[in-house]
């Protein structure tokens, strides 16, 4: 209990959650085993030892350079030739850009800044409400976590033993169902209060930037396709895509300076340190957790309150979501995934689907007041107040709890092309 206090005490004060973790994970065996501390630094290793963990920084570096260059600019320029003509297509476009620089990036926060730099001021000029705006930048930016490739889902595989490419094969349907639900939303509202203006191309602007699009389209085909056809394991197709990036940047968007290259790189290993960080520590916390038989008592606990496939998915989902509101996306990953499966094996409870409802659950997190990632660098994006930005939030918050119970309870959403990998 000392240990539970203190893990959100430490969160509520601010202190970084690698520290909270290894803080507690260090208390908890000196309070409660015989074990020397060096326990703890032989967990960090552990938990670190797994060459899939090499994507992770690959991805990232990926995802810095992309939105940092031409990609996303070609990526909205393709969006609003196919949406601009429908009522709020601009805004489509850019929930749209977002699912798609999303199979880029792998990463929320990346898409949020790539995405809103470009579309936030574009969508005011448009005549579109700012709250409109704001909102289907910070929920679009959260599909960078469901689509793959996914940072978290590759710690979820690890953490759980299960296979990263049916894991990114299960995000597909259900990211792209949630972002058609959030364009219709902003159809039918702009429809229905014929709300800004759309964007024309002629068709010869349109192929002029649909060829110029090319190379950026063909990213997320590339680097997918490289592991669902075999050529390619992950932590290789991750690599795949730096190169590739850096390459059409520098060659076919002439954006990349050589001297930038430090700079992008050396983002990319602080980001990649810290979520390493996250997982070493986070290990060593599974550890006390498994020795102290807290799974054991969760399953004791849960069973005695569930009596149905049913009623445990819903209880798991708020258990992931009030956790996701406070916690780090990939600590709570980490650290929940491993107590919930003696549980989540009791009940049947597919471990891939699981995997999606854990991202959906830390989605809702990543867009929710009061620590939601997504809010706070929408704010630094548009310049608008954190107050403005959570308000603006609520319709896209309601689709996304809607369709995440829709997903949740009907498996097959999840596992069907899962199912069609041999």
């Amino acid at each position: 209990m000392a240990v539970i206090i203190g893990f959100f005490v430490l969160l509520v004060i601010g202190v970084p959650i690698y520290a909270v973790v290894m803080m507690c994970a260090a208390g908890g065996v000196l309070m409660y085993t015989p074990t020397s501390l060096l326990v703890i630094s032989q967990q960090l290793f552990t938990g670190l030892d797994s060459t899939t963990l090499l994507a992770v920084p690959f991805f990232i570096v990926a995802g810095t350079i992309a939105s940092r260059g031409k990609t996303s600019e070609s990526l909205v320029k393709c969006m609003n030739v196919i949406f601009g003509r429908l009522p709020g297509g601009p805004v489509i476009a850019t929930i749209a850009t977002c699912a798609f620089f999303a199979a880029i990036s792998g990463s929320s926060m990346a898409t949020v800044v790539a995405v809103g730099s470009l579309m936030i001021p574009a969508l005011k000029e448009q005549g579109y409400p700012e709250d409109m705006s704001v909102g289907a930048v910070c929920s679009g930016g959260s599909l960078g976590i469901l689509i793959p490739p996914s940072a978290p889902m590759v710690m979820f595989c690890v953490a759980m033993g299960t296979s990263v490419g049916k894991q990114f094969m299960a995000g597909f349907v259900p990211g792209i169902l949630l972002a058609l639900a959030w364009c219709v939303y902003v159809f039918v509202r702009c429809s229905t209060k014929k709300l800004g203006s759309r964007v024309k191309y002629s068709a010869r602007e349109a192929v002029k930037i649909f060829v110029q699009g090319i190379p950026a389209l063909m990213f997320p085909l590339i680097v997918l396709g490289s592991i669902y056809t075999g050529w390619a394991t992950p932590t290789e197709a991750a690599a795949i895509s730096t190169v590739y990036v850096l390459l059409i940047e520098k060659f076919v968007y002439h954006t990349l300076k050589l001297k930038d290259m430090v700079g992008y790189f050396y983002r990319g290993i602080v980001q990649s340190a810290s979520l390493l960080l996250i997982i070493g520590t986070a290990t060593a916390l599974s550890y006390l957790i498994t020795i102290k038989q807290i799974p054991a008592l969760v399953v004791e606990v849960i069973s005695g309150m569930v009596s149905s496939q049913f009623m445990l998915v819903l209880v798991v989902m708020i258990i992931l979501f009030i956790a996701g509101c406070f916690m780090d996306t990939i600590a709570l990953i980490v650290i929940l995934a491993p107590i919930l499966v003696p549980l989540l094996n009791m009940y049947n409870v597919d471990l891939i689907h699981f995997g999606i409802m854990a991202i959906l659950a830390s989605q809702i997190g990543y867009i929710s007041p009061p620590f939601g990632t997504n809010l706070f660098v929408t704010m630094q994006v548009s310049g608008k107040s954190f107050g403005f930005v959570a308000k603006s939030i609520v319709p896209y918050i309601i689709i996304l709890i809607a369709m995440t119970l829709f997903i949740c309870f009907v498996p097959q959403i999840s596992l069907f092309l899962p199912g069609l990998m041999k």
